[in-house]
């Protein structure tokens, strides 16, 4: 499994022991108001997420990392490549995405792991489109699709939400020069 470094951050999968780290991310009501059904998990709703992601690896080789700011020891959060099975209308696809704890919005470490994500699946994976599921009204998460070159490209309702998504798409540009900040470790 693929372990990335960019100048900020270790990326590596997400594994079974990340739950004390990440339970408290996933619980907060703030941060989980953009994602899945806007709700925060208790820690059993965290351990099922978190065993479907770490099981997300070994079915497609690829998956969301924890995202790890040098100097720390737990992850402050994921991102990474994911299938969006959850909207089947955009399949096939894969999508990029991330979540913060909030002491760390705002220093840039999700566009920081959003861009080597994307490096990544272009890259190595040789995928040739990578898409971002956002919900309209977050604003935070649309900026950083857009600071990593995506456009929207569709809108719909959130099949169990009805809250509105943003689609973003980027495609992959093969006579770009290799982004060099983040390297395989």
């Amino acid at each position: 499994m693929t372990i990335v470094e960019t100048e900020r951050l270790l990326l590596r999968p997400l594994e079974p022991g990340d739950l004390d780290a990440l339970a408290p991310i996933w619980g907060d009501a703030v941060v989980m108001r953009h994602i899945g059904s806007g709700a925060p998990r208790d820690r059993e709703g965290a351990q099922e997420l978190l065993t479907r992601l770490v099981a997300h690896w070994d079915e497609h080789g690829f998956g969301l990392w924890a995202v790890i700011p040098r100097g720390e020891s737990a992850p402050v959060g994921s991102a990474g490549l994911m299938v969006p099975s959850f909207l089947p209308s955009v399949l096939p696809a894969v999508e990029v995405g991330w979540l913060l704890a909030r002491p760390w919005w705002g220093r840039g470490l999700a566009t920081e792991a959003g861009a080597a994500a994307m490096d990544w699946g272009f890259g190595d994976l040789g995928l040739d489109r990578l898409i971002s599921i956002i919900y309209h009204d977050n604003t935070s998460s649309l900026r950083v699709a857009e600071r990593l070159g995506m456009t929207c490209w569709a809108t719909e309702p959130h099949p169990r939400t009805g809250r509105e998504l943003a689609i973003y798409e980027r495609l992959a540009n093969r006579n770009a020069p290799p982004d060099t900040s983040a390297t395989p470790a």
